[in-house]
């Protein structure tokens, strides 16, 4: 197969991921799933589109892979959660009492 034709059908592929995971988003029960149809779809365009050119070779490309993985790994576990909403209800103290009738 050409790798023109690979990468094209790449393209199509991830623009298909990119509209169903950013329809998944709008929702709190799909959103992680829509976040991460997303993620692989621009995995799939960015690997499609240096490889197509030539840029970089497939080496290159999971080594920036690893190296943004572990970078990744460790920014979520240092980096504490603030303020996260939970299903649309509010949390917190002032907040039910405000709303309680």
């Amino acid at each position: 197969m050409n790798i023109e034709l690979i990468a094209n059908f790449s393209y199509i592929v991830s623009a298909v991921l990119f509209i169903f995971g950013l329809k998944m988003l709008g929702s709190p029960a799909t959103a992680r799933r829509g976040n991460m149809l997303s993620s692989i779809a621009m995995l799939i365009a960015v690997c499609a589109g240096l490889t197509a050119e030539g840029i970089v070779s497939y080496e290159f490309i999971i080594g920036g892979m690893v190296v943004g993985s572990v970078i990744g790994a460790l920014a979520a576990r240092l980096v504490g959660m603030t303020s996260m909403r939970t299903e649309g209800r509010r949390v917190g103290k002032e907040c039910m009492s405000r709303w309680s009738p």
